[in-house]
């Protein structure tokens, strides 16, 4: 098993903290990343077998993370973590390369069958999306199994927000798989601890100044549209509500719906350079210039 920084708990994020370097700095000229998430567990169990994850911390992710812990298997909340944790731990000279990066994901399902075995002689395995930041506004994207990832942009003029979805859902319907029996169309096909991860898309994805990265299991986007989860999002940004609150609405949007699964939702916002609009900078250097031509 692969070394990990911390040890957070499977709802709780990692908090080391980034040394100031020139990679920082840059970061923060460009923006920067700024995240944080919310999870419930599901009625139906008795401990969340989600587990969210932003490292270095939530005010400069390089990684995020949700992973669900696949039901009917043993010690789901372990094999999500030990799935979110690996992927954390990848180093830059991994997950820049996409072929390096599915064979690191590929190796997160014995480092998943490991971490069950320590504690039982039953199989346990995890689903997962995550994103690796190659810099605030490009990242790598994979998932294994249903977790979800979606992108939000504002809409020209301020007229709500526009959501797209990043990732397909690997399900026996999806892959046009067959489920075993007693399973379902609907079920993850590719998951991590049974030797069933398949082979991992690694998606480039591109991330404007104010935009959002919405990563979620399938406790959320199963019981909350598209149009509501953009709504739900614009609506909290226009308030001025913190990332981690606009997650909690979320998630009780879900347990509304009638969600009885466990829950998560963690959002990564692109800030805009030096914390302003770059429209405002425009502005600002077109008023100098003018200035400049009248005084000579």
């Amino acid at each position: 098993m692969n070394s990990f920084p911390s040890t957070p708990t499977p709802t709780e994020s990692a908090t080391a903290v980034m040394p100031l370097d020139k990679w920082t700095v840059y970061w923060a000229w460009r923006g920067g990343l700024v995240s944080a998430f919310a999870s419930a567990t599901g009625i139906s169990h008795t401990v969340n077998e989600d587990c969210c994850l932003h490292f270095p911390s939530a005010a400069a992710p390089m990684f995020c993370a949700v992973a669900d812990g696949v039901g009917g298997g043993a010690y789901g909340e372990v094999a999500s973590h030990a799935l979110a944790q690996h992927c954390a731990a990848a180093s830059r000279e991994v997950y820049r390369n996409p072929a390096r990066l599915v064979a690191w994901l590929k190796q997160g399902d014995a480092v998943v069958r490991e971490a069950i075995a320590l504690r039982s002689d039953q199989r346990g395995a995890s689903t997962l999306v995550a994103a690796w930041f190659l810099s605030p506004g490009k990242a790598h994207l994979s998932n294994i199994g249903d977790c979800r990832a979606y992108c939000l942009r504002p809409r020209w003029f301020g007229k709500g927000w526009h959501i797209r979805q990043l990732t397909q859902d690997q399900t026996y319907a999806n892959l046009k798989r067959n489920p075993p029996p007693g399973g379902s169309p609907g079920d993850p096909a590719c998951m991590a601890g049974v030797g069933a991860v398949g082979e991992p898309p690694v998606t480039p994805v591109s991330l404007g100044e104010g935009e959002l990265l919405l990563l979620c299991s399938d406790g959320l986007h199963k019981f909350v549209t598209d149009a509501d989860l953009a709504t739900i999002t614009g609506t909290g940004l226009r308030e001025g509500l913190w990332l981690q609150a606009i997650c909690q609405r979320l998630v009780e949007a879900a347990q509304r719906n009638g969600s009885h699964d466990d829950i998560s939702a963690l959002l990564v916002q692109r800030r805009h350079w030096f914390g302003a609009r770059r429209v405002y900078w425009l502005a600002l250097l077109a008023a100098l210039l003018a200035v400049w031509k009248w005084l000579v």
